[in-house]
């Protein structure tokens, strides 16, 4: 989520941290960028979607986001069978992925 000025939280507390001469208020900015570990549980959907994402090309612009057939040609060929929360969760980590890729790619071109 972007705020006001357009950065996300994330990209707030790096500059803080970056810009910062105080070792605790520093440690501080770099404890709250330390994510929470993944749940095992889930660890499934991480790498589902990892094995999805790499074999997606780009329009020449941008990545393109993985779409129905790519799911489905994963579920056949791999013989995962996702339920639908599953596969709603990898389309979330897809646009998480392409969101921040997207950031990525406009700060390259500043």
């Amino acid at each position: 989520m972007r705020e006001d000025n357009g950065a996300t939280a994330r990209e707030t507390l790096e500059g803080l941290a970056s810009r910062t001469k105080d070792p605790i208020k520093r440690a501080g900015y770099e404890a709250e960028l330390v994510g929470p570990p993944l749940p095992l549980p889930l660890a499934y959907l991480w790498r589902t979607f990892l094995r999805i994402r790499r074999r997606k090309g780009s329009n020449g612009f941008s990545a393109n986001p993985i779409e129905w057939p790519d799911i489905d040609a994963f579920v056949r060929n791999s013989r995962l069978n996702l339920a639908p929360w599953e596969i709603e969760v990898v389309e979330a980590l897809d646009d998480l992925w392409l969101t921040v890729n997207s950031g990525a790619a406009k700060k390259a071109e500043d």
